[in-house]
């Protein structure tokens, strides 16, 4: 172990010289050999190289055996298989979420569009991603084995994030490091629920990781094949979903200042943030321009001029606290750490200062973005991207704690600390996991009630959040089907006006268009009571309220003459 208490891998820094049973690889000098010599016995290079070939012919082969798992990677496993086993224990706690069955949705619609040209709605012009990319893929997986299947596909993503943060780590800090800044990252409650949500917050968090690690990568002697793949993953994770463009100059400042390359404020330095900046601009700028207007549109209109929510500054902030604010605090302690390690030592230790301070600000973005725009809203899963930056930064703090008391009391007292902190992680974790999954209402029940007034053709159904009723009974209906409540536009037949939001569905009620309407006073609650009157007035009548859980009341109206089906 190296006196700051890195780790030191034998295979990064010399090769073995036997394979096994003493034999020397081809071209592997003696003990004794060295440059240009002829050997300890002082024969020419090509003598020696003829009688080693006489000698090969003649010895049988000599059986080369596998290398076995590098032991530093054993704690990950271990640390994957605690992970997955969390987030496998969600995935069948809760029926399809909104967001789940709007993108699974999508992905069906938008495969049948590339497959066979069929008409699919403008899903880019109102999703905060491309819908051809995480709806496509969650989609086939959807047609593997349902919803389990999906969702399996996001714990995939979320195990290979923790794997991506390990090994960023590790080249970073070292072995134990990494396994604590791993550690740190399954415990949080954010990671475990996007590791059982079919979201395209799973893949985009991935791309990003993996984005991250090919940073590290480049400034640790990776070249350009790594400047270049990060580049087009940081791409790629943005196109996924576009929140993911938030820690672009994070990866961009890992670039900078990680690795070898001098002071803070070196050419060499600042050259690859810049590089890696210009490979990302050029495929965000490919994919604008093959994406055309409406993608454009729909970014603007989600994410860089989305609408300001109403929730209070103190809330938000709260809720931040609640899922990643103690990971945050060890990493500003790890950051300070680092800080009084660079006033110590001065010269490269001051560029370690610098990436601690951007993984540490990495953790706060989300939290400060969304209180800039006055909305909780996707906060759970958002704050789970920064905390990847900051686990590094907690990872090595652990590590230098345990080191410490390593040398003044003993190991023990060093792997008890670190177990004090991360086992409180998942313990919280695991609990707020659970209940991320039981925020929304169990449609089970709502669905079996609605399916038999439901069928191909052309009724139309007016569903408050039908995303998740049009993905369960997706091969008895069409998408072209089903509304819901937020904006319904109408032309009037008899004055040829156009009519929009309650007006238009009060009209389309009293004409009998909607031939099933369901409410439950969530989204819309203001409109859902503002046209109860009309549809008691227009002889709709309630064939049945589904109370699901403590959140779900769904009251279902069919219009005069619709029945259930035969």
């Amino acid at each position: 172990m190296s006196a700051d208490g890195r780790w030191i891998r034998p295979a990064s820094t010399r090769r073995p010289v036997l394979t096994s049973a003493g034999v020397r690889p081809p071209g592997a000098a003696g003990p004794g050999a060295g440059p240009g010599s002829g050997g300890p016995s002082g024969r020419s290079g090509g003598e020696q190289a003829s009688r080693g070939r006489r000698r090969r012919t003649a010895q049988p082969a000599v059986r080369i055996p596998r290398p076995g798992l590098k032991p530093d990677l054993l704690p990950l496993l271990a640390v994957l298989l605690v992970q997955g086993g969390l987030s496998f224990h969600l995935l069948g706690s809760n029926t399809a979420f909104v967001d789940e069955g709007t993108y699974i949705y999508a992905g069906y619609q938008e495969i049948a569009n590339l497959a066979h040209g069929t008409p699919v709605a403008t899903y880019e012009t109102f999703f905060s991603g491309s819908p051809l990319i995480y709806p496509v893929v969650v989609a086939l997986a959807d047609m593997l084995g349902g919803l389990t299947t999906a969702r399996l596909l996001s714990m995939a993503f979320m195990l290979s994030a923790t794997v991506a943060v390990h090994l960023t780590t590790r080249r970073l800090h070292g072995s134990l490091a990494a396994f604590c800044a791993a550690a740190a990252f399954a415990a949080l409650g954010p990671t475990q629920f996007l590791g059982g949500l079919a979201t395209y917050d799973s893949m985009a968090l991935a791309l990003l990781a993996w984005a991250g690690y090919l940073a590290v990568r480049l400034t640790t002697g990776g070249g350009y094949p790594s400047l270049v793949l990060s580049g087009l993953l940081l791409a790629l994770a943005g196109c996924t979903k576009y929140a993911a463009l938030l820690w672009v100059p994070v990866v961009c400042g890992v670039a900078v200042f990680a690795g070898a390359g001098g002071a803070p404020g070196a050419w060499a330095r600042w050259k690859r943030g810049l590089q890696l900046l210009l490979v990302f601009v050029a495929g965000v700028g490919v994919a604008a321009l093959v994406a055309g207007e409406r993608y454009i549109n729909g970014f603007n209109h989600t994410t860089l001029k989305r609408a300001p929510g109403h929730d209070a500054y103190s809330y938000v902030a709260s809720e931040a606290a609640k899922w990643v604010g103690a990971l945050v605090v060890l990493a500003l302690v790890g950051a300070v750490v680092q800080l009084l390690a660079a006033r110590r030592r001065g010269g490269a230790a001051w560029s370690e200062a610098c990436l601690a301070a951007v993984l540490l600000t990495a953790g706060v973005l989300a939290p400060v973005n969304q209180i800039r725009i006055h909305t909780w809203l996707s906060l759970q899963k958002h704050v789970d991207f920064g905390a990847w930056f900051s686990c590094i930064v907690v990872g090595a703090l652990l590590a230098r704690v345990v080191v410490l008391l390593k040398d003044r009391i003993h190991v023990t007292a060093g792997i008890v600390v670190a177990a004090l902190v991360i086992g409180p992680l998942g313990w919280a974790g695991s609990a707020q996991g659970r209940e991320m999954f039981g925020e929304w209402s169990n449609t089970e029940s709502f669905v079996a009630a609605l399916e038999p007034y439901v069928s191909k053709g052309t009724d139309r159904y007016l569903v408050e959040n039908y995303n998740v009723p049009a993905y369960y009974l997706r091969e008895s209906t069409d998408w072209q089907q089903w509304h819901d409540l937020v904006a319904v536009y109408r032309k009037d037949p008899a004055t040829g006006k156009q009519q929009v939001g309650v007006p238009a569905i009060q009209a389309g009620i009293e004409a009998h268009e909607w031939k099933v309407v369901v409410l439950d006073f969530t989204q819309t609650a203001a409109t859902d009571k503002a046209i109860q009157p009309t549809l008691k007035a227009a002889g709709y009548k309630v064939v049945t309220v589904v109370q699901s859980g403590a959140h779900g009341r769904y009251t279902i109206y069919v219009a005069p003459g619709h029945e259930k089906r035969k």
